[in-house]
């Protein structure tokens, strides 16, 4: 009788064989076809296995547990840490599991949309609904290296909004006159004023798509770890970038550096600052600028890593370190009690202070849609699939002047 890891093998052995065939270079269209076809007969012959051998096993278990014995439980293959990562909904989405039942053969197919939720909790990856889920994850090995990308930052310091609508609209203050005074009893009392001004904002996409291969698509633990690993990540460094300095010009959003009636950049050593301030008492003195004319407190100070550098590595005569020294972790940086991110969307030996939590809001529809298609170009020719991801958001600053730049550190 086959055993459920004998079975599990013997898928994982199959898959190996058709990936070997689909990434021939010595046969033809014709001849991977027809050595593909059988090999992914067998597969759905041996899936069925599976589903049959954990249709008992799960019978078993509760005749045990019904009977007061105990249940020996298998250590889980993939435990479910609750919330799950975007990849990990993608592969458990409907549109996925019906690809998998009609097979990826037989002409161009789309799995159509599949809305992710964007509750990122990094290292809570879940698990995958259905009876795929019961693929047996490869061994990772290691040796392989991604490109690496910068850590993303920008969009968790401002407050999230949802929308229905493609346009957000709300007033900015663009004038205001505080003509409050004593008066006497029965005197007239001054009149204050405030100025608005409409600001609307529509929504703009950022998308991309990366190829995978047909049998990468098959393996769900690939292609969740593939959308998690790459596709999201390109679209976040792509929104962190319009965040900071989208000009509006075509898809373009309007980022924070391109708002009218930012705070008065600070550039170190000219006035408000002073000859012989250093880069953290420019910062500090943007700091104050936004509190007296914005009347609103700082919460965070976006820098880039070079300014950065100088910062954290400035020395007192005695050449001790400003800073907390090398042997302190760089994980929740702060300066002059802000929170510090790092990030070099940010021109070199610059920093944007901002009352991010009240100046401003990052509203989205819906959230990161995925879809896989094999439509794309000669995809279909080449057992190739497209995996497509792409959002919706809008940035509403309703206090320009909560955001100010520091140059020259």
């Amino acid at each position: 009788m086959t055993t459920l890891l004998e079975a599990k093998n013997k898928v994982r052995e199959l898959s190996k064989k058709g990936l070997e065939v689909a990434e021939s270079t010595t046969m033809t269209f014709a001849e991977q076809k027809n050595a593909l076809d059988p090999i992914e007969a067998d597969i759905k012959t041996w899936m069925g296995e599976i589903e049959s051998l954990q249709f008992v096993e799960e019978k078993r278990k509760s005749f045990l547990a019904a009977a007061g014995s105990p249940v020996d439980e298998a250590p889980a293959e993939q435990p479910n840490t609750g919330a799950k990562s975007i990849g990990a909904q993608f592969v458990g989405s409907a549109g996925y599991k019906s690809l998998l039942e009609k097979g990826l053969k037989g002409g161009q197919w789309s799995s159509g949309d599949v809305e992710i939720k964007t509750t990122l909790t990094e290292g809570t990856a879940g698990t995958p609904g259905g009876g795929y889920s019961t693929i047996q994850q490869p061994t990772l090995l290691p040796g392989v290296v991604d490109i690496k990308f910068r850590q993303l930052t920008i969009s968790d310091l401002f407050p999230g909004g949802t929308t229905s609508t493609p346009l957000i609209r709300y007033l900015v203050e663009t004038a205001v006159t505080n003509a409050s005074a004593a008066v006497l009893e029965g005197g007239l009392k001054p009149e204050s004023a405030l100025a608005f001004s409409k600001v609307d904002e529509v929504l703009h996409k950022i998308a991309t798509f990366l190829p995978i291969s047909d049998e990468m698509l098959e393996d769900w633990a690939q292609a969740q770890s593939y959308v998690d690993a790459r596709l999201i990540l390109f679209i976040k460094l792509a929104e962190e970038a319009q965040l900071l300095n989208g000009d509006g010009t075509g898809a373009n959003l309007v980022g924070i550096l391109n708002r009218p009636g930012l705070a008065t950049p600070i550039v170190k050593g000219t006035a408000p600052s002073v000859s012989g301030d250093n880069g953290m008492d420019a910062i500090y003195r943007q700091i104050t600028a936004i509190r007296t004319t914005s009347f609103l407190e700082p919460d965070a100070i976006v820098i880039d890593p070079l300014g950065w550098q100088t910062q954290v590595l400035s020395k007192n005569s005695q050449g001790a370190y400003y800073a907390s020294g090398p042997f302190v972790s760089e994980q929740n940086q702060t300066l002059w009690g802000k929170r510090v991110v790092a990030t070099p969307a940010l021109a070199a030996n610059s920093a944007l202070v901002g009352a991010f939590q009240q100046g401003g809001q990052i509203f989205r529809k819906g959230g990161i849609t995925v879809e896989a298609s094999n439509s794309h170009a000669d995809f279909f020719q080449k057992n190739l699939t497209a995996i497509r991801a792409e959002e919706r958001l809008a940035l509403a600053v309703y206090r320009p002047g909560a955001f100010g730049q520091v140059t020259g550190l």
